[in-house]
Order: structure tokens, then C-alpha cells, then sequence
């Protein structure tokens, strides 16, 4: 029968013993580098994302008070009489940056706003096509409506961002409301268009009803 506590004192012993000190010196050693650049990384990561968030709050701020500008555009007639625009589109142009850093569902609704705002341009131009003048009623009510519902997804953003990342929200006028604007007008253009339908149907059902019975 081997006798260990011969081994623990022998040559073989000693030797095995500082390899193993020396193999989980290194371990600790690769250990500790590792978890070093991990910190490191993760603070970088959360700086980018700090740094792209401030930015991206300014300019979705900016979109708001563009889209504000465009859902209340004191339009005014041409030389024909014909109603037009006094104010441009809303544009955007994201900054650049690792949007990596940034939540998943976040970075997704944000790279997600220039398809959306260029969605609202290809509508605008399609129901161009059956609005008519002077006054081009339905393509205006469009604006109205979907560039009040892509700036209350402007206000959404900046607001996650502002909470996520500890940044001051921008400072507005006390008469700027872009939020109760923009609910406004969606409420006000939902009254209209329902009062529409509604028109339309009694319209609808009239008609049918002062043509002749085709029974025999």
C-alpha cells in the first residue's frame, strides 16, 4: 500500500505541486485580464450608447418640431387659388454611430423612423393623385394625420431615451405642446372622418332606396 505522506514529501510531489501553483497563476493571471477588458468593453459600450443617445434625442426633437410645423401649416392659395404648403416635410438623417449598444426593441424603432417617414411621402404622393382643388382636402388631412402620428413616435423615443440613459429632456416653450397638438388633431381628423362615413352610408342607402323594386 502507497504511502502519501511518503509522496507529499517526495521530489515527484514538489514538482507536480508548483506546476499546478504555476498553471493556476496563469489561469488567475488570463482570468483577471479577461474580466478586466470585459469591464473595459462594457463601459465603452455603455459611453457609445450614452454619447448616440444624447444625439439622437436632439435631432428626434428637431423631427418633432418639424412634423409640429407641418400638421399646423397656415396654408396659403397661389397665384390660381390653389391651396399649398408654406412649410417643407419633415426630413431626418440619423447620426452615425454603434446602434449595437443600444437596446434591441430601441435600436429597432429607431433605425424603423426614416422608413416610416418615407412611407408618409410615398402616401402623400399616392393620395395626391385623388385629391383635388382647390383646397386638396384629402391630401392635407393625411398630412395632418400621419405627421401628428410619426411625431408622437418622435416624443415616445426621446422619451425612452431621456429615462434609459439619464438625460435631460429638452427644454420647450410653455406654449409648445407637441403631445396634446398632435392627440389633438388625430382626435379632431378621427371626428371628421367618421362623421364622413357616416354621411356616406345615409348618402348610400338613400340612393338604393329611391330606385325602383327590381321585383315582379
Amino acid at each position: 500500500m502507497v504511502d502519501l505522506s511518503d509522496f507529499w514529501t517526495s521530489d515527484t510531489a514538489k514538482v507536480a505541486l508548483g506546476g499546478v501553483i504555476a498553471v493556476t497563476g496563469q489561469l488567475m493571471t488570463t482570468l483577471l485580464a479577461w474580466l478586466k477588458e470585459a469591464r473595459f468593453a462594457a463601459k465603452k459600450k455603455q459611453e457609445d450608447a450614452e454619447y448616440l443617445a444624447m444625439r439622437l434625442v436632439l435631432i428626434l426633437d428637431t423631427l418633432v418640431s418639424a412634423c409640429y410645423k407641418a400638421v399646423y401649416d397656415p396654408l396659403q392659395p397661389d397665384s390660381d387659388g390653389y391651396q399649398e404648403s408654406t412649410v417643407p416635410d419633415p426630413t431626418l438623417t440619423l447620426p452615425e454611430g454603434d446602434y449595437k449598444a443600444l437596446p434591441r426593441r430601441l435600436m429597432y424603432e429607431i433605425l424603423s423612423i426614416p422608413n416610416k417617414l418615407e412611407g408618409i411621402k410615398e402616401g402623400l404622393a399616392a393620395t395626391a393623385e385623388d385629391s383635388y382643388p382647390p383646397d386638396f382636402f384629402e391630401y392635407y388631412e393625411y398630412r395632418e394625420e400621419h405627421y401628428s402620428r410619426l411625431g408622437l413616435k418622435g416624443l415616445e423615443l426621446v422619451d425612452t431615451l431621456c429615462q434609459q440613459y439619464k438625460i435631460p429632456p429638452p427644454e420647450r416653450p410653455e406654449h409648445y405642446t407637441p403631445r396634446a397638438s398632435f392627440n389633438e388633431m388625430i382626435a379632431k381628423i378621427e371626428t371628421v372622418q367618421r362623421k364622413r362615413m357616416e354621411r356616406n352610408k345615409e348618402t348610400a342607402a338613400a340612393f338604393f332606396a329611391s330606385q325602383p323594386s327590381q321585383i315582379s
